[in-house]
């Protein structure tokens, strides 16, 4: 009888999790939970695995040096910041991505962001909570997200998902990307292509859909945050790094801009003695915009997917291949 071939999940891992993770494996292959919450227990977790499944943990330089045998990382999500890609490529691993399997919660929640900024939610949930019935005393600073203009800053998968839910408020659409969409695209989201100067200067929502990288770290900053109208909102599903956080805080704690809706963080969790915690012009999230059951599912039948197939010699998706390995040998 052939050995199943350990599949390690670096990530602490909810009961929940592990069940799911159970359900889905393959034939062939076993789970192995490493529980790593500490760098030198994920160096030792990936030592002897045949595969790598990450969702949020942290793999630096001096982890990926301790890989013996797997030929895949297997990233479930997006972005891949967290992990030494260029290392891996380097000593002949692969470093794949669930493109597009959490897409569609993301863009959920960065909608329901830009609606809980712009009506004070949380202000009004705390209100009522605590015994206070503000019915009128929101009203001349809450607005309706129809006719307002919004200003998407990447037009990737959830970038335009974001840009359809913009279409059924009404709301009008424009977007900055290094890359300009395709005609077709611009015609059927009403979206117009814009500098990001001009995005910053006259968008009433301005919403963040770009990786991380040397060229979006702190793009948004102290100049683009004096760009903004006074009644504008910042949201932010994609990296904490990509904001000045210092700058958002001196932004919002001075008014120069109306609110922010924030999920990602530059320290995650965020120090307890937070200062954003003391405003009431902040909406925030604990990094789960793509926390929905749903995506969790597909994104763990989708990493499933890439390691049969990559076992079995076959190729992945070029979507999916975030680095592809300096000397990949396609089987463990």
């Amino acid at each position: 009888m052939a050995v199943p071939k350990k599949i390690v999940f670096l990530d602490v891992a909810i009961p929940a999790l592990r069940e799911a993770f159970q359900s889905y494996l393959p034939a062939g292959f076993e789970i192995c939970f490493a529980d790593a919450d500490t760098e030198e227990k994920t160096a030792a977790a990936v030592a002897n695995a045949d595969y790598i499944l990450a969702w949020a943990a942290k793999m630096p330089t001096q982890v990926v040096a301790q890989i013996k045998k797997a030929r895949l990382i297997q990233k479930i999500g997006e972005g891949s910041d967290r992990i030494d890609v260029a290392t891996a490529a380097t000593m002949g691993i692969t470093v794949a991505k669930t493109t597009g399997s959490n897409s569609r919660s993301v863009a959920e929640a960065a909608t329901m962001l830009i609606l809980a900024t712009l009506r004070w939610l949380p202000c009004l949930h705390n209100a009522v909570v605590q015994g206070r019935f503000p019915k009128f005393e929101y009203r001349s600073t809450s607005y309706e997200l129809h006719d307002k203009q919004v200003g998407l800053v990447g037009t990737g998968k959830i970038g335009r998902m974001v840009a359809e839910h913009m279409q059924g408020f009404g709301a009008s659409l424009i977007y900055y990307d290094v890359a300009r969409m395709p005609a077709a695209d611009e015609e059927r989201l009403h979206a117009r292509f814009v500098s990001l100067d001009e995005l910053l200067k006259t968008s009433d929502v301005i919403s963040l859909h770009v990786p991380l990288n040397a060229a979006t770290r702190g793009m948004i900053g102290t100049h683009a945050l004096s760009q903004m109208k006074s009644t504008a909102i910042l949201i932010n599903t994609c990296r904490g790094p990509v904001v000045d956080e210092q700058a958002l805080y001196e932004a919002l704690k001075d008014r120069r801009i109306r609110g922010a809706g924030i999920d990602a963080f530059w320290r995650e969790p965020p120090d307890p003695k937070s200062p954003f915690f003391a405003l009431d012009n902040v909406v925030l999230m604990p990094h789960c915009a793509a926390g929905t059951l749903d995506a969790q599912m597909e994104g763990i039948r989708h990493a499933y997917a890439n390691i049969v197939r990559f076992d079995s010699g076959e190729p992945l998706a070029r979507e999916d291949v975030i680095v592809t390995a300096v000397a990949n040998k396609a089987k463990v």
